[in-house]
């Protein structure tokens, strides 16, 4: 038996007067403002980003209050003993209280530099990510960036807020506001935690795990100091030296800003040695990200 198809050209859709059949044209390429908007839009479209950038700026200013409280309590009451009197004094009292919770909250920001990039491996989403951006670079460096200016963001809505604080419970600190060794130090304060996150940032690409990410953050930030401390009971010279260059002391000394009082190391110095901290991690993870299978 032979079956007949039958088709009736008539039937066809008519195009609309004026209308022409056109072949779809290839989109522009990914260009880096691109790729920076996406990651940013999906940077702060994650709820654990939102949460813990809700909890470093509650803690951040929590910790700044209870400072200026107690210590413009001190100042008034003429317990000013442990601050320099005049204008250092006051420098001291604005440095103290916007910087202090900085130390507390580096791993906070080690942990926002780990979800960066970690939830997107846990997720799987790393796999749209790289079949709509193949170039692997840009897609790195796009992270990077947003992650670097949302840390800045955030870093400095502390230590300002941190500021506003402290001038609210000691008006006469208001005067050393412009003073170079506050603005410094507040400027330190935000690199570093910049540098923090980023580290961590880099540690995460690494390992491609939020949990390991975590751990080797919080050791190097908490665990290690108290194994150095341990050390130092040898006598070993060296151990003192090493100490000054881990992650928290050079955080401390960027928040002391540039003061005339001598520091080992130096407000320059630690700079670097933060910058190293973060490329340590940063450029060999860039390296494996662009050249390793994405799972």
């Amino acid at each position: 038996m032979t079956s007949t198809l039958l088709i009736d050209g008539s039937s066809a859709p008519t195009p609309a007067p004026g209308s022409a059949a056109r072949t779809p044209l290839p989109g522009p390429g990914q260009t880096l403002g691109g790729v920076l908007r996406s990651e940013r839009i999906k940077l702060s479209s994650l709820l654990s980003i939102r949460l813990t950038l809700l909890i470093t700026v509650l803690a951040g200013l929590g910790i700044s209050t209870l400072m200026a409280v107690l210590m413009s309590g001190e100042i008034r009451a003429g317990n000013d003993g442990m601050f320099l009197a005049g204008a250092e004094g006051m420098q001291s009292y604005l440095l103290m209280v916007s910087t202090l919770p900085a130390p507390f909250l580096a791993l906070i920001f080690g942990v926002l530099g780990v979800f960066a990039i970690s939830s997107e491996y846990s997720s799987g989403m790393i796999l749209s990510t790289l079949t709509a951006v193949p170039k692997r670079t840009p897609v790195f460096a796009a992270k990077a960036l947003v992650l670097a200016a949302l840390s800045a963001a955030t870093a400095a809505l502390l230590v300002l807020g941190g500021l506003a604080v402290a001038v609210l419970c000691l008006p006469d600190a208001a005067a050393q506001l412009g003073s170079t060794p506050v603005v410094s130090g507040l400027l330190g304060t935000i690199a570093y935690l910049v540098l923090i996150a980023l580290f961590a940032f880099g540690v995460a690409a690494l390992l491609r795990s939020t949990a390991g990410g975590i751990a080797v953050v919080a050791g190097v930030t908490f665990v290690l100091p108290i194994v150095f401390q341990v050390l130092s009971m040898t006598g070993w010279e060296w151990v003192g030296t090493a100490s000054q260059y881990l992650p928290g002391s050079l955080g401390g000394s960027l928040s002391q800003g540039l003061t005339t009082v001598p520091m080992e190391p130096g407000y320059w110095t630690a700079l670097v040695a933060m910058v190293i901290w973060a490329a340590a991690a940063v450029v060999p993870a860039a390296i494996l990200f662009a050249r390793r299978d994405a799972r």
